[in-house]
């Protein structure tokens, strides 16, 4: 228990659909591949907060050591793997230009969104 009657855990899998009321089924990670801390009222027990930490996959790295490989056919067999998963997206972090123009060619958009990085000690 909380000074702020709250309640706070990490959500067991078994109870992942309680997670519905506050957050669209579509947009939910899977319990599997994610954690979620909860904040619950103390009272009834009802979810009023909810962060996530998932796996998220990166198209990386890439290492191409002769000239005629071919990287939208690397990427088109990758992409064939994961086809059956709708709605799964995967992510291409890069200062490089070169590599840019590269995860352009396959489709991937550009995102207007800062990224932060933390690592555990």
């Amino acid at each position: 228990m909380e000074a702020d009657g709250m309640n706070y855990k990490i959500l067991d899998p078994s109870e992942w659909s309680k997670l519905e009321n506050i957050i669209p089924a579509e947009y939910l990670p899977r319990p599997e591949v994610a954690a979620a801390a909860v904040a619950e009222h103390e009272e009834d027990s009802q979810i009023v907060g909810v962060l996530f930490m998932q796996l998220a996959l990166r198209l990386e790295p890439l290492v191409i050591q002769d000239s005629h490989v071919n990287f939208k056919r690397l990427h088109a067999l990758l992409e064939s793997a994961i086809a059956n998963q709708k709605g799964l997206r995967y992510w291409c972090h890069t200062a490089n230009d070169r590599v840019a123009a590269m995860a352009e060619t396959v489709g991937m958009e550009l995102v207007k969104e800062k990224v932060y990085v933390k690592e555990i000690r």
